[in-house]
């Protein structure tokens, strides 16, 4: 039997799951649940086994035979995970109409225009999603919108992926691309892009170019608005695994072209006056030290030692290069150092808050820097939790605010990330009820904050400084504290793998 006869008449039909009773739901709920926990791996197992041997049976000598198998067995699980992807699309959109309810009727409450600040259901459903599941915000966001999209060409889409023709990544690409089309021109680019050539379904790049061309073709003056209103620019850095610093800027084409053929003519430049570095280097260098130190040093103002050693002549713009470029910035830079660290007698990574890690090594090279300036952090010695006033206002004194921030380390939101610094610090019992100090501000990052603020979601302290999240979903989450020295501690023996317990959420 196929996968394929299997998933037929998967789910009931939606009057018989609102006959359902609330005894008959609860009885389901705990079948799934088990089978999830439990038996859903051997399942699988058995079930793509099975669409696997539907041919023929073959000898252990046969490689033609059991390659054809493996390649079976490889289709029935992306097949498999397309049918699992259109399941989870549909309660994504569920998900949202729930949590649109809800807030229809507590605007209804109000009687007045929602506040600033106020989270309509989609950005609701993106938090819920991604703090239950970890997956990232654009990601849940194209998923939702392909999701709750009624388009024609939208409703092709979830259909092919029910069907287990599509990948979900495929979806989401065609229907960012399609979705300004109108439906019958849509459902005729989706089939003509995703169209077998050679009895073989697209490559990747066979992809881009059909959809390009397609859109092009069906409308090319919506494509090039598309491209216009789908422009992002930003930058944002981060350390890679390797300690290097990997810094990403997204900016108009004629821009991005125009700064690389600057910092290309300057490490040219720097070649030729005898830097023997690799372009990619001089290169890499050009592009960080000009947004630094701001200018490029000026033949005029900078000599240079003549090739034979003696008296001076004018330098050029490489030469310039080629004196400044390895010197260390003196910008602003926090980097966390547990003190055996900075005195050798530990090695552990060490936060560089916002971006990463960096080894021991490198962290004690910051420490000693020429322009390095230290805040020291008082840590309790048994719990890493850092340790300081008050005041009578709303607004929180500079030294309150680095308390408050030394304590949380990043946004006090579950599975949020945020450095505290570039978060609002929120009055857990709302001021003038509950004071301004350390004891009543916990830091959260604006979206976090105003879901609290506003009532999406409720967040209470307790009194080890914890805080209790419960959201529109009804799930419930605890954060603490950061624990300074958590990377100090021995490692603890990792306990024996264990079925999660059938209450478990998803993803166990």
């Amino acid at each position: 039997m196929s996968v394929q006869h299997l998933s037929a008449n998967r789910s009931p039909a939606p009057s018989r799951q609102r006959s359902l009773s609330v005894l008959e739901r609860s009885i389901r709920r705990d079948i799934a649940r088990h089978v999830l926990a439990g038996g859903l791996p051997d399942l699988v197992a058995e079930l793509v086994e099975a669409a696997s041997d539907d041919l023929t049976s073959w000898s252990p000598t046969d490689i033609e035979a059991q390659a054809d198998a493996e390649l079976r067995v490889v289709e029935a699980v992306e097949y498999g995970k397309a049918v699992l992807d259109a399941v989870g699309l549909e309660a994504l959109a569920r998900l949202r109409s729930s949590i649109e309810s809800g807030e229809l009727a507590r605007v209804d409450d109000l009687g007045a225009k929602p506040p600033a600040g106020w989270l309509d259901a989609d950005r609701l459903t993106v938090l819920e999603v991604t703090t239950a599941t970890g997956l990232g915000p654009q990601e849940v966001h194209d998923r939702l919108a392909l999701a709750t999209d009624r388009a024609e060409g939208s409703a092709e889409l979830r259909r092919r992926l029910r069907s287990g023709t599509v990948s979900l990544h495929r979806a989401r690409v065609l229907h960012d691309d399609v979705r300004h089309l109108d439906g019958l021109t849509a459902v005729e680019v989706i089939e003509s892009v995703l169209r077998h050539k050679d009895g073989a379904p697209p490559s990747p790049t066979l992809f881009r170019q059909r959809l390009t061309r397609a859109c092009l073709a069906a409308d090319h003056e919506a494509a090039l608005r598309r491209r216009r209103s789908r422009r992002r620019r930003g930058a944002f850095a981060r350390i890679d695994a390797d300690g290097l610093g990997v810094l990403t800027v997204t900016n108009d084409a004629d821009k991005i072209v125009a700064a690389m053929e600057r910092a290309d003519a300057l490490a040219r430049a720097a070649r030729l006056a005898g830097d023997t570095r690799a372009l990619d280097v001089l290169r890499a260098d050009a592009v960080t030290d000009l947004l630094v130190f701001g200018t490029v040093p000026s033949a005029r103002t900078t000599s240079a030692p003549s090739a034979a050693g003696a008296g001076t002549r004018p330098a050029s713009d490489g030469d310039a290069w080629t004196a400044l470029l390895g010197r260390r910035p003196a910008a602003s830079v926090s980097v966390v150092v547990p003190l055996p660290v900075a005195l050798g007698t530990a090695d552990v990574p060490c936060e560089v808050p916002g971006y990463g890690w960096v080894d021991a090594e490198q962290a004690r090279r910051l420490l000693v820097g020429p322009d390095s300036r230290w805040r020291i952090i008082a840590v309790d010695a048994a719990t890493g939790i850092a340790t300081g006033v008050s005041t009578n206002a709303y607004r929180p004194t500079a030294a309150i605010r680095a308390v408050v921030e030394a304590v949380d380390g990043t946004c006090r939101g579950p599975g949020c990330t945020v450095p505290a610094a570039r978060c609002d610090l929120d009055h857990d019992i709302p001021w003038p009820h509950g004071p301004t100090d350390r004891t009543n501000l916990t830091s959260k990052h604006r979206e976090h904050h105003n879901a609290r603020t506003h009532g999406h979601w409720d967040a209470r302290r307790d009194e080890d400084a914890r805080v209790h999240w419960r959201t529109a979903a009804g799930r419930r989450y605890v954060t603490g504290p950061k624990d300074w020295l958590e990377d100090l501690r021995p490692t603890q023996a990792r306990p024996p793998q264990r079925r999660p317990e059938l209450d478990a959420p998803p993803p166990f």
